[in-house]
């Protein structure tokens, strides 16, 4: 009886030695990548897979997610969307955002072909980009600590 029970001590410390946990293993990340393919967020897109459609009012700190839009890459504080519709309607949406959410317009250019906005709160700063791109219309959203 000892001997199986150094045997199970044995090989339950180098099962536990024997795993990095400080990454995940190509298995939970196939898992996990299934599920976000088969699975909506509630909340936020920031779980959302590349190229899919977007849903609801994802922000990006508390910026909106412009809709219908597809989610072409998000990273820390930032948001590449695109849309079919046209520049003017999705630069309609952001300005009136704006104006409506209460930030500070630090600067803003408006033309026919793009729209370029930088906002702030207290201790919030965003950068907004309207443009052309591709097929549709491309919007990038970054926030920003700002003083």
């Amino acid at each position: 009886m000892p001997a199986a029970t150094a045997a199970l001590v044995v090989a339950l410390a180098v099962v536990g030695c024997g795993t990095d946990d400080s990454y995940p293993s190509e298995s939970a990340q196939t898992t996990t990548e299934a599920a976000r393919e088969t699975t909506r967020p509630t909340g936020t897109a920031e779980s959302e897979p590349t190229g899919t459609e977007s849903q609801g009012t994802e922000t990006t700190g508390g910026i909106p997610a412009y809709q219908p839009s597809t989610l072409v890459s998000r990273g820390i504080g930032s948001t590449v969307l695109t849309t079919s519709d046209p520049i003017e309607q999705v630069s309609t949406f952001y300005l009136d955002f704006v104006d409506r959410e209460g930030w500070q317009t630090v600067s803003e250019s408006v033309t026919p072909y793009s729209t370029s906005l930088t906002i702030r709160k207290p201790g919030e700063g965003a950068s907004i980009s309207v443009s052309s791109g591709g097929d549709g219309t491309l919007v990038s959203i970054s926030t920003y600590p700002s003083p």
